[in-house]
């Protein structure tokens, strides 16, 4: 009598067992999660073909070494990349992007600075409007 020999697979990510003729190498509740990730990168490079692995990293928040996963599983493909060099405009950090002029830093406290801008000004505007019309009700009733 021969013994029934099975192998245990396991979810490549979380380690709990799988069925052993699952097509998949990850469980359903993690295969949700890399599916995630996954439409995340594909979103990412449809906007910007040719991005890099650093880029990607830098904006989306998501680890090289995952990256690097999906590449060593097929999913996604190296090219070369001729735009290696290019630094942000603002503090010449190297940027690795030819899509991006400034690193996702620098970005933001740009960002953060026009928005600071317009509420002043729109401050500013405010009151002058308050003066203005107290100037022009002084004068009208000076005549």
């Amino acid at each position: 009598m021969g013994k029934l020999s099975r192998r245990l697979k396991t979810c490549k990510r979380c380690k709990t067992p799988i069925h052993e003729n699952s097509l998949r190498e990850y469980c359903s509740r993690c295969y949700g999660v890399v599916e995630e990730v996954f439409d995340k990168i594909r979103e990412y490079l449809r906007e910007y073909p040719g991005a890099t692995a650093y880029e990607m990293e830098q904006r989306l928040g998501i680890p090289i070494h995952v990256i690097n996963n999906f590449i060593k599983d097929g999913r996604l493909v190296e090219i070369p990349n001729e735009h290696l060099n290019i630094q942000c405009l603002r503090c010449n950090c190297l940027l690795l992007s030819a899509y991006h002029k400034y690193c996702p830093i620098c970005e933001t406290e740009m960002k953060n600075g026009i928005q600071k801008a317009k509420e002043e000004l729109s401050g500013t505007l405010a009151s002058s409007k308050e003066t203005g019309k107290m100037h022009l009700n002084y004068y009208l009733r000076k005549k």
